[in-house]
């Protein structure tokens, strides 16, 4: 048999001894991960939005989207927990008409004595703005707003206003900032801080269109700060796309719930906003009426589940915890199965009310015809399947490039760079057998999958081989139960 060389000629006459380096065998089959980020920047913020870009420190994130945007917030927070996987920013600009949430406060002075005043931001306690002895009101609230302002990685800014009134609003304009949580109390004695008229934010920006400037670039995992049905449904409608056959680019993204965790029908209620979703590639997280940012949740979420996921798809990830949250109250048992079954992911505390991911489901529940589908149950399920399918197709590209194909079993010799039926069904076997069995453990009942098997070249087409499979994905250990009968 020759040996099919691409560098030595077959008329070469020079002597000499000559080898050609092939790469093609060697290494593994592997990509790096990438994670992006949805979220508002602030006009401060030099990157142009809708034009993803990398973020290597939370400084840059800073210069790129504004102190205090949603977007740097949040890809300073993925950086602080994950270092690992490539942190992207599609960032967003607040529409035109935009308005910011608002609330203002009053300051009130009999005789103030030398004290502090303590400001809670966001579930987030900074440090006390100072009371001197017999200050005025005005002094106060200029001494409140310098406080906040000075802690440039808040959400919020604030400014003064006449006869001791400050008002605290969000850094960007829109929706965003309406689950802000401000306290703001005096420890002074003489000294009373009144919270006043709340302006909700207006106008939410529209991610739809600036999904087109993410071309096939594979982001493995997203966040969306956008949790309004609309948006949700373009997120939606995009990843149903990368995963489907012709961009084969899949990849799961995390959308946080807040509020009241209600019924179906209290509209604005958490399970009312899940039963609008239904997608096998979104994770609804429940941030529910905890102080933090919602898109807070959805991050930290992530950064610590795709850590984990990236390495192994298949992993449970039972009992994480996800650094940063607390949470002063925990939802029962009977609930986190209602939540469950509405596909919202659930987590439990641990006696120091640090927050631990019980179980990632995904938001699909039903299928085209109303029914209880479980098919894509937890996120494990969606991303082996693009696992086991990206492995295959990587694996088959480096070792059949440049092959023939052949519609018939004949022997063509020894090394023959000819593809038949046989063949690929060989490959697919070992495959499962050796990779997705024994190495990484995505799969189980090789002569299930073996016997599934239908491999052949497409009638009347010699450049078309076509086949099916069924793996039979590894599952996850979340539930042991028995029957313990005493006499």
């Amino acid at each position: 048999m020759p040996i099919p060389f691409k560098q030595i000629p077959d008329v070469l006459l020079v002597p000499g001894q000559y080898q050609e380096v092939d790469n093609s065998l060697a290494g593994s089959v592997s990509e790096i991960k990438k994670a992006l980020i949805i979220a508002c920047k602030s006009p401060a913020g030099t990157a142009p939005a809708g034009t993803p870009v990398r973020v290597l420190s939370d400084l840059k994130a800073a210069a790129l989207f504004g102190y205090g945007s949603p977007a740097a917030i949040f890809a300073k927070t993925f950086l602080e927990l994950n270092k690992i996987e490539e942190c992207w920013v599609l960032p967003v600009d607040a529409p035109e008409a935009a308005t910011p949430w608002q609330k203002t406060f009053t300051v009130t002075v009999t005789t103030a004595r030398q004290g502090a005043v303590a400001i809670s931001v966001n579930g987030r306690k900074i440090d006390a703005a100072a009371v001197a002895a017999e200050a005025t009101a005005d002094e106060i609230a200029a001494a409140i707003v310098a406080r906040i302002n000075s802690e440039v990685w808040l959400p919020v800014e604030a400014e003064t206003g006449a006869d001791g009134t400050f008002t605290v609003k969000s850094v960007v304009a829109g929706t965003g900032g309406n689950t802000s949580k401000i306290v703001i109390e005096s420890e002074a004695d003489g000294v009373t801080i009144t919270a006043g008229t709340t302006t909700i934010g207006a106008q939410t920006p529209i991610i739809k269109p600036l999904f087109g400037n993410l071309g096939n670039v594979r982001y493995n995992y997203m966040v969306s700060d956008f949790s309004d049905a609309d948006n949700i449904a373009a997120l939606a409608a995009e990843l149903d796309s990368r995963f489907g056959a012709m961009r084969q680019i899949g990849g799961r993204a995390f959308v946080a719930l807040s509020g009241e965790i209600g019924s179906v029908s209290d509209e604005g209620t958490v399970l009312a906003q899940a039963e609008e979703v239904n997608n096998p590639h979104i994770v609804l997280v429940p941030c529910l009426e905890n102080s933090q940012l919602p898109g807070e949740w959805a991050v930290r979420w992530c950064a610590i589940a795709c850590r984990i996921l990236a390495d192994d798809p298949a992993a449970n990830t039972y009992d994480l915890q996800v650094t940063g949250l607390a949470s002063d109250k925990e939802v029962d048992a009977d609930t986190r199965q209602i939540l469950l079954m509405a596909g919202i992911a659930t987590y439990r505390l641990d006696t120091t009310g640090n927050v631990l991911i019980e179980r990632l489901v995904t938001s699909y529940t039903e299928n085209s015809d109303g029914g209880r589908d479980t098919s894509y149950l937890d996120i494990q399920v969606p991303e082996t399947v693009d696992a086991v399918r990206t492995y295959i197709n990587a694996d088959a590209k480096k070792r059949y490039k440049t092959w023939k194909l052949a519609s018939t079993e004949e022997n063509f010799g020894s090394g023959a760079k000819v593809m038949t039926a046989g063949i690929f069904r060989s490959f697919l076997c070992e495959l499962y057998q050796t990779v997705f069995i024994k190495d990484k453990r995505w799969c189980q009942d090789f002569d299930g999958y073996k016997n599934s098997l239908i491999v052949e070249v497409k009638s009347g087409n010699k450049t078309w081989l076509e086949y099916s499979h069924q793996p039979n994905l590894i599952g996850q250990f979340y539930i042991g139960a028995g029957l313990l009968q005493f006499k």
